[in-house]
């Protein structure tokens, strides 16, 4: 058996034939034969070798690239889903997954401070509420005596070197790794669970409530969703679930898992639904969650409807797909304007004709989705990009460059002009089977990550949202952030919250895209810039 040692996080076995990916994946497993924390390393595309995002450094040892037989020196770089081990090695993973695990390291060996303040109260009875999306899972601890929230966790989701998207987790477990998915989840629920309640010295929390996607739903619960993977897209469950947390190996009292609609509709949008209380606004109103798999409702009041859809944007707004994309950690750039135009307050860059910031005031080391949708409007305003999207001459090989390594390519794009065209063709189709004009709209509300950052001028002006929205835009948009997890926390503190979901359960009404002739033409026409 050989060994692979991650400079600065452990070590772990790789068996004959394992690809250095599987090894990692392998030692992130409860009980895997690992020396020290857990090791997660991104891979967008699944391990396929396609995306080229799970690049590590070999710093020791003998490895061979299974698809040229390629032997890489010490220093050099590759995916780590095309090396096999040939001897003992020793490999450095890329800075922003360093980040990504010093931020959101949550294991029962790396202790938090404790909140210990003189005379404060101690908190008797806890429970938690948790989102588990497909790109990141966040969790909120309150106080159950006074509804009051203690703490906000956000974390990457560790499945993240299953694939980046939903049908990527599907398809693995399509292939039997449907265990090794729900394990390396509630591993990461656990570790969230075990942080609280040291760091808030708890006896014990009470009631976590669950919401998300049916995928991740299934995974959390142990459920293998491998029929949402062909047609007729079948799930296990919809239905709210309820366990005692020893059932799933839980440091919880009570689990409750909310109720979803359809296999891509899930408990996320009932959950946003259900917070928003949608059945009783007395308004016309739209809910856009834009993730990598884009969910969208829309209440028409006069007629007590509420249609659905879900359209697979992909991982692009994770910045999966792009080259020179990451999560919304610190050195992500988030927003970006043309030079004569402010953006959000800190450390202020500039490139050219751009200017932008960065989370954390830290030196530029990638782009997030909402600086993407923002380098996208600039490059339109610009003229480097025509409504095809085609960039000039003078970028096409090399990309516009946004900083030091970091260009927008043709690809990069393209890619957005699908994700794009995916949600705002959902949103045309949704109003028009209403019968309702996108600009007579009431209200509109837009979660998911996403929803933290975005400039909505700017998904306007890329076509992301549709240009009718330029006059709802006063007054009538709302940026929402993470309402799944905000629905997940009332339902701890509101008896009604699950009646309310179950309501709008029996009220709902799903629009398949996929067979549709208008969304095709919309799809087709919305990949143009406006």
């Amino acid at each position: 058996m050989l060994h692979i040692t991650v400079q600065g996080r452990g070590s772990c076995e790789s068996r004959p034939g394992d690809t250095i990916l599987e090894a990692l994946i392998r030692a992130a497993l409860p009980g895997a034969a690992l020396t020290g924390n857990g090791i997660i390393l991104s891979a967008p595309c699944g391990g396929r070798g396609i995306c080229g995002k799970c690049r590590i450094t070999l710093l020791k040892g003998t490895v061979e690239l299974r698809d040229t037989k390629v032997i890489p020196k010490p220093g050099d770089s590759f995916s780590a889903c095309r090396g096999t081990t040939l001897s003992d090695i020793t490999i450095e993973l890329p800075e922003e997954e360093i980040i990504a695990e010093t931020i959101t390291d949550l294991s029962a060996d790396t202790k938090p401070k404790r909140i210990e303040k003189p005379g404060r109260k101690k908190v008797l009875h806890a429970g938690i509420g948790v989102d588990i999306g497909t790109t990141t899972v966040q969790a909120e601890l309150i106080d159950l005596g006074s509804g009051k929230s203690l703490e906000t966790i956000t974390a990457l989701n560790d499945q993240r070197s299953f694939g980046a998207d939903v049908m990527s987790r599907i398809n693995a477990a399509r292939n039997g790794q449907s265990g090794e998915l729900s394990a390396v989840l509630n591993r990461q629920i656990e570790g969230i669970l075990q942080h609280c309640l040291y760091k808030w010295n708890l006896s014990g929390i009470e009631q976590a409530t669950i919401s998300g996607n049916t995928t991740m739903l299934h995974f959390f619960c142990g459920a293998d969703p491998s029929g949402m993977g062909v047609v007729p897209f079948t799930p296990v469950f919809l239905e709210e679930r309820h366990f005692p947390g020893k059932e799933l190996n839980l440091s919880v009292g009570q689990i409750g898992v909310l109720p979803g609609i359809s296999a891509f509709v899930g408990a996320d949008i009932v959950s946003g639904l259900a917070f928003l209380d949608i059945l009783n606004r007395k308004k016309d109103s739209l809910l856009v969650d834009i993730g990598t798999n884009g969910e969208i409702a829309l209440w028409k009041k006069a007629e007590q409807r509420l249609l659905c859809c879900s359209t697979a944007a992909g991982p692009c707004f994770a910045g999966a797909e792009i080259s020179c994309g990451m999560g919304a950690l610190p050195g992500a750039i988030n927003r970006i304007s043309i030079n004569d135009k402010p953006v959000s307050a800190g450390n202020i860059f500039n490139c050219g004709p751009l200017v932008y910031s960065t989370l954390g005031n830290s030196m530029p080391r990638g782009i997030c989705g909402a600086g993407l949708i923002d380098a996208i409007a600039a490059l339109k305003q610009l003229s480097v990009i025509d409504e095809t999207g085609a960039l000039t001459d003078e970028y096409i090989e090399t990309g516009f460059p946004l900083a030091e390594g970091l260009t927008i390519s043709q690809k990069d794009i393209r890619r957005f002009q699908l994700a794009k065209s995916a949600i705002c063709s959902g949103i045309t189709v949704l109003c028009k089977r209403a019968g309702l004009n996108p600009a007579k709209l009431d209200a509109v509300y837009i979660a998911g990550g996403l929803g933290f950052y975005i400039d909505i001028k700017n998904a306007v002006a890329t076509g992301l949202l549709p240009p009718e929205f330029t006059e709802t835009l006063p007054g009538k948009i709302a940026v929402c952030g993470n309402l799944s997890l905000k629905g997940a926390v009332q339902s701890l503190i509101e008896s009604a919250f699950l009646q309310r979901c179950k309501k709008i359960i029996a009220h709902s009404n799903i629009v398949e895209l996929a067979a549709d002739a208008d969304f095709s033409e919309a799809f087709t026409e919305n990949m143009l810039f406006p």
